[in-house]
């Protein structure tokens, strides 16, 4: 048993998905009797939760970690580390850097309690536990951001096998998560005060994939979703191309509850490059779909995200993919360059590309990408959009930044607004587009909306 009144801070590095891991680790622990601090050198227990999804998060999550115990030297503090960088390394953690008191894998974390009685009674515990047959939460869920906006999660796992990817390995097949205990949370976060819900898995197409037919798909999640009567934004992430269904395109163009937006990772655009990525779909898959989704939802915001430097791509296949998102005229563009990840099938593939022509055909596409993305900003202006507010500008009295639906949270850009009228995080805002740039926009004539978005 733990003693109450231990304090805990927590660092969480990666993605949306990973934050929801630290923000059930805080739940628990507060339910333990722990007290949560923002200062890691004032707290009984450091929990750091880390990323591995590419070599450069991998970097990341190892210099968090030398940092931390540095600056914890000294001290009682306990430090855990959490997280996909257990399941690649394992003992070889606590090994390596002394500092590290507990290492503990994304599989464990319903042993918490006790995993953490053992690293306080002075044991330096690995625990990795194998991948649970089915969907597990720990509760209650800590939200360490902003309440007006929430991520939730609807499955665990992976099941697509993408030849460059340890998440398979790591997370484990794909796990949906019971819609009862989905919507229940959803309930919960819009009592609350939430506006904005946005549903994240790996793969949030595949939803109820892993279960019988009569378990509702993601189509069906939204359906029960949607019965609640409360007015709110409801944006789906993490999609996969060849997996986005006509009733799902249905669905976006019929509920306006529902954002006009999609995010589309496609990877890439070359025939050979997708094949060679395990990914199922092609060229010409994705311009019927992309061609489908304008034509059905007018307006739709669309994003993707590109890797180059995958093993075996030409300067051909790059033309190819700089070409088409050229005709795509994608509204927002994540890249990142290949990352060689030690145990998956791309490691073994010839035809390895130097990264400073990565690096080169990354910043190309990027600077392509922005006159795309201003072109986009551009066709708004003069136009009247709903818009969250998310805060006030430090400079400037009047001055608040929020966004549209066509804006997802961290990842795209904002909205900076003019307002005679106070305004607070949540608000929602009628405001004319005046601006763009190839991220932001400006708006003013801001009309506050009390009932909700239009």
């Amino acid at each position: 048993m733990l003693p109450d009144g231990l304090k805990v801070a927590a660092i969480s590095l990666g993605c949306a998905k990973n934050r929801i891991d630290s923000e059930e680790i805080l739940g628990c622990l507060l339910t333990a009797g722990f007290i949560l601090t923002d200062d890691c050198r004032d707290a009984d227990l450091v929990i750091i939760n880390t990323c591995s999804f590419i070599e450069e998060a991998q970097q990341e999550s190892v210099n968090t970690l030398v940092q931390t115990a540095e600056e914890l030297r000294g001290s009682d503090t306990v430090l855990v580390v959490a997280g996909c960088l257990v399941e690649i390394y394992g003992p070889k953690i606590i090994k390596n850097i002394p500092a590290v008191n507990g290492a503990i894998g994304v599989h464990s974390y319903r042993h918490l309690n006790k995993f953490l009685a053992l690293v306080f009674r002075g044991l330096r515990v690995t625990l990795q536990c194998a991948p649970s047959s089915q969907y597990c939460s720990l509760y209650p869920r800590l939200l360490t951001r902003p309440p007006y906006s929430a991520c939730v999660r609807i499955a665990e796992g992976c099941s697509n096998r993408c030849s460059y990817c340890l998440i398979p390995a790591i997370r484990g097949s794909y796990r949906s998560r019971d819609p009862q205990e989905i919507t229940a949370e959803i309930d919960n976060l819009l009592s609350s005060g939430t506006r904005e819900i946005v549903l994240i898995a790996q793969d949030t197409t595949a939803y109820g994939s892993d279960h019988h037919p009569d378990y509702p798909d993601l189509n069906g999640l939204i359906k029960l979703i949607l019965e609640r009567k409360d007015k709110f934004w409801l944006r789906i992430m993490y999609t996969y191309p060849s997996r986005i269904k006509e009733r799902l395109i249905q669905q976006i163009s019929e509920d306006k509850r529902i954002c006009r937006y999609l995010d589309l990772p496609m990877q890439h655009s070359s025939d050979k490059i997708l094949a060679l990525m395990n990914r199922s779909y092609r060229q010409h898959d994705l311009k019927l779909l992309i061609d489908r989704l304008r034509e059905k939802i007018p307006g739709i915001a669309l994003r993707t995200t590109c890797m180059v430097g995958f093993p075996g791509e030409t300067k051909k296949d790059y033309l190819t993919l700089l070409e088409d998102l050229a005709a795509f005229k994608f509204d927002h563009l994540g890249t990142f360059t290949f990352s060689l990840q030690e145990g998956t099938a791309a490691g073994n593939l010839p035809g390895k590309v130097p990264l400073r022509i990565a690096k080169r055909r990354l910043n190309e596409l990027m600077r392509r990408q922005q006159s795309i993305s201003l072109a986009s900003n551009k066709i708004l202006i003069g136009k009247r959009l709903t818009v969250l507010i998310e805060g006030k500008r430090d400079s400037g009295q009047n001055w608040y930044y929020g966004r549209t639906e066509f804006q997802a949270p961290e990842v795209d850009g904002r909205v900076l607004l003019f307002s005679w009228k106070h305004l607070k995080p949540g608000d929602w805002v009628s405001a004319e587009i005046v601006a763009a740039s190839p991220y932001n926009l400006l708006a003013a004539k801001t009309v506050p909306l009390p009932g909700g978005p239009i």
